[in-house]
């Protein structure tokens, strides 16, 4: 159970509140270096007591005294999701720490066993406040405007721990959060879409399926008094037709938050629809196929949290997504790193007979622009299913009023098929067929591959 907080610890989340959400607005290049630096001096001073850390940092021969800021950071061996989850509990934090009083997440478990680790209630606070900027640089005052969330509440989901028992109960009795409503997401859709039509909220925050879910509710006559002014989503891969059809089914434009349980907030799509990193908060770098750095290209990320207690995350490879950096700096003026695309996760990319990758963002970008030179028809949404080895299909939902038969259908297929194979290679048996929906729970990406001996030589996007 949560111990009620102290005045020390309101103390600390006022300034923390004061200072936190406006940080990169007030930073150079030059000062947030120097903020990555001291912080990452900090959180290693703390992970250096961690046994899981302690000992893999012993075993490289690693001294504190090495590190000397984030240009130092590739000198320490990475840490992986099996490490953490063998270590569990007593090896993956500091041995004073208090457990009882402890807060436990664990991760949804959608690429394997389910991850659990330890935040005190100061880091979740800290890891809020970076949604309470984002929230802002959408101009969404989090006091006062209508906010639903669609939310994981199941038992020790980090959602579960920021808003049911931990932070959230800490503060109501000092500020009111009538204006913000949590929603399990567990509910049948049905049941959810009555539950906002009665709220209606001005922003709803949720799961991609979650809003997809909804938006099919919505086209079909339900939720009529929900018109929200802004959409945001997160915890998975987007893709542009399920987004394309939220924002049309809503009246409601789309922004992406890039988070994960163990990192908190990572980056966010800004109103100039660029992907901002928090970088004050964390720090990513990009490893190519061969585990080394990615200069300026595309790779998996491996992620360092700047803050908090509890489970250090420092260099972490366990969120398993690919990412391209931005080479260009965005026109809203946010200082800090960007990025260019999100592909998607590693493992639910598809393996080519040639040792290529292809990631499931290069699926979207190929028919998108078939979907551009034909300028009529326009895709509801896709499944992508990988059979075997050099056998893949594509199942599309097309909008109601294009027919099987009509022509435009065979050409439109045939031009995907074709653009595709360009790059998949003509040793790709690629089948591509109409279908009239999906239902609401239907996984956007299928295959029927093992992926534990994959090791791609390179990236299609």
């Amino acid at each position: 159970m949560i111990q009620i907080p102290n005045p020390i610890f309101f103390s600390k989340a006022f300034h923390r509140y004061l200072v936190d959400p406006s940080r990169l607005r007030k930073m150079n290049d030059e000062t947030l270096k120097r903020f990555q630096d001291k912080s990452l001096q900090t959180i290693l001073s703390y992970a250096y007591e961690v046994p899981v850390y302690r000992e893999k940092y012993k075993k490289a021969g690693i001294r504190l005294c090495d590190i000397h800021g984030i240009k130092d950071l590739h000198k320490l061996p990475c840490i992986t999701k099996e490490d953490l989850r063998g270590n569990f509990p007593d090896n993956v934090v500091v041995p004073s720490f208090q457990k009882k009083s402890g807060i436990i997440a664990s991760t949804s478990a959608t690429t394997g066993a389910p991850l659990s680790l330890y935040f005190t209630l100061l880091t979740v606070l800290q890891s809020m406040l970076g949604f309470v900027r984002i929230l802002r640089e959408h101009e969404i005052n989090w006091k006062r405007t209508k906010i639903a969330l669609l939310l994981d509440l199941s038992v020790n989901s980090f959602e579960n721990g920021y808003f049911l028992t931990s932070v959230f109960p800490s503060i109501k009795p000092l500020i009111s959060l009538k204006n913000m409503q949590v929603f399990d997401i567990r509910s049948p859709p049905s049941e959810l879409i009555e539950k906002l039509n009665v709220f209606q909220p001005e922003v709803i925050i949720g799961y991609p399926f979650v809003l997809i879910q909804l938006a099919y509710l919505k086209e079909n006559g339900y939720g009529r008094n929900i018109t929200p002014r802004v959409i945001g989503s997160s915890g998975a891969y987007f893709d542009r037709y399920s987004r394309h059809r939220v924002e049309e089914a809503f009246g409601a434009k789309t922004f992406d938050i890039y988070a994960a349980t163990e990192s908190g907030p990572m980056a966010f799509e800004c109103r100039e629809k660029r992907y901002h990193i928090l970088s004050d908060l964390v720090h990513l770098e990009i490893i190519d196929t061969d585990g080394g750095e990615s200069t300026g290209k595309t790779g998996t990320i491996v992620v360092t949290k700047l803050y908090g207690q509890g489970t250090p995350i420092i260099r972490y490879t366990g969120i398993d997504d690919v990412i391209t950096p931005a080479r260009t700096p965005c026109s809203c003026g946010l200082a800090g790193d960007l990025i260019e695309s999100i592909h998607g996760r590693r493992s639910d990319a598809f393996l080519l007979p040639n040792g290529k990758l292809v990631c499931i963002s290069f699926f979207d970008t190929v028919i998108g622009a078939v979907l551009s030179e034909m300028k009529m028809i326009r895709v509801k949404r896709m499944q992508l299913i990988q059979q075997t080895l050099n056998k893949v299909e594509i199942k599309i939902a097309l909008d109601d009023n294009v027919k099987k038969t009509d022509p435009l259908t065979d050409e439109l297929f045939s031009r995907i098929q074709a653009n595709l194979l360009k790059r998949l290679g003509s040793d790709v048996d690629l089948m591509i067929t109409q279908v009239d929906g999906f239902d609401s729970k239907a996984p956007y990406v299928i295959s029927n591959l093992g992926r534990k001996s994959w090791e791609a030589r390179e990236y299609i996007l």
